[in-house]
């Protein structure tokens, strides 16, 4: 039996647990694994680097398992799909299998994500690119606010009205790669509308190997006191995962404003309407803001 049949078939006979991979070399082992979240094929990865990316149904990361009673860490490659299986057990077969003297192993192993990419690319399905600055932007302005106050809340993580909050103020942050203008979508006629003080902060940003990144915001929150727990649980939620190299683009900041959101800031609120009432019908407001010209300060 050959690699790929021999994956087909596990994938079909296993419910839960792991299962060695019995065509492949002695010295190239691989194993077969099921559980609650997916199934695919994994290989022992003698590496302090997690990796953690998705694409359409299918992730690659590393995880400790205990098979057998030893704990090892593991290179994992899965999918949520069991409808799947069967084509999943085509890429599995070319993760798992080593090539002429090992030499796809020791390349997979050496750089898995470009193993992920060259796939990726090949598969060709439509995939939607993440930007990190928008969330770089938000925990810079969280580290900002959380040094003066540790009652502050990362809300957009929550799908909140605004994205960070405290006990008296709410903020809302908006970020651009544009290096001219300073235009801002507003998305609903709740963002600029609050009980508290409200400010909203602006970011510009440029891509750059000499600015930060989200792990190093990540750092300097934790090292300012914020709970590591509480901010990986965060950045899951949010779609970036501890591992994910989305996480380590780095972006330069160019400019820094902070602005007052009160009855001389243009927006549209219910106030802005006859009877301080939206209209019937009217369930949702987007509209765009220009900055330029209004007052702020540097922070």
């Amino acid at each position: 039996m050959g690699i790929l049949e021999e994956i087909r078939e596990c994938f079909a006979s296993i419910t839960n647990g792991a299962r060695s991979i019995k065509s492949l070399p002695n010295e190239y082992p691989a194993i077969v694994i099921r559980k609650s979240d997916g199934y695919g094929v994994a290989i022992i990865y003698d590496n302090e680097k997690d990796i953690y990316e998705k694409f359409a149904n299918s992730i690659i990361y590393t995880q400790n398992l205990t098979i057998d009673g030893i704990e090892n860490k593991y290179l994992i490659l899965s999918c949520v799909l069991d409808s799947l299986r069967y084509e999943f057990a085509t890429l599995c077969a070319q993760f798992v299998d080593p090539g002429e003297d090992g030499i796809d192993r020791i390349n997979l192993l050496q750089s898995p994500l470009n193993w992920w990419k060259q796939w990726r690319e090949l598969l060709g399905n439509a995939i939607s690119k993440q930007e990190a600055y928008s969330i770089i932007a938000e925990m810079l302005v969280l580290d900002e606010l959380f040094k003066k106050d540790s009652s502050i809340e990362w809300t957009a993580v929550n799908l909140g009205s605004h994205d960070i909050e405290s006990d008296t103020c709410a903020y809302e942050v908006k970020s651009t790669l544009k290096k001219y203008g300073s235009t801002i979508t507003i998305n609903s006629q709740h963002q600029l509308n609050s009980n508290k003080l409200l400010e909203l902060y602006f970011c510009r940003l440029e891509k750059s190997k000499l600015g930060i990144s989200i792990n190093d915001i990540y750092n300097k929150l934790i090292q300012d006191g914020y709970s590591k727990e509480k901010l990986e649980n965060q950045l899951y939620h949010l779609g970036y995962q501890k591992g994910s190299s989305i996480r380590d683009e780095k972006y330069k900041v160019l400019e820094k404003r902070k602005y007052k959101v009160d009855n001389k800031f243009p927006r549209i609120v219910e106030s802005s309407f006859k009877g301080n009432h939206i209209p019937d019908s009217v369930i949702h407001i987007t509209y765009t803001i220009d900055l330029d010209g209004l007052n702020y300060t540097l922070w």
